[in-house]
């Protein structure tokens, strides 16, 4: 019997940038995620994804806190109210996404 084997092919489209994995997002404090050089996502359940200035909670004196534990305080244009947190690199505002802030809370 003769092997088949599938053709690999380059996709059909490219992402925007280089598909990232956060190391340890979880184990980051706010400040720590808000490092220069690196910048914050969020991630909906439903797919939505934001850059997300978190400055007012940093100048609530909040840096000090587990990022993951402001998930529950966002809520997604969907009416979720759960997003993810990921740490990527890049300069705050560089990331093409639409930006989303502390302040308003993610409505």
């Amino acid at each position: 019997m003769t092997e088949q084997r599938a053709h690999s092919r380059e996709p059909a489209h490219a992402p925007p940038r280089p598909l990232f994995v956060p190391e340890g997002a979880d184990g980051f404090t706010l400040a720590q995620a808000m490092a220069p050089g690196q910048h914050i996502e969020t991630l909906c359940p439903c797919g939505e994804r934001a850059e997300f200035d978190a400055r007012a909670w940093m100048d609530r004196g909040l840096g000090f806190q587990a990022l993951q534990d402001f998930s529950g305080r966002l809520r997604c244009s969907c009416g979720g109210r759960q997003a993810w947190f990921e740490v990527w690199p890049g300069e705050p505002g560089t990331s093409g996404l639409k930006v989303r802030s502390a302040a308003e809370l993610y409505d």
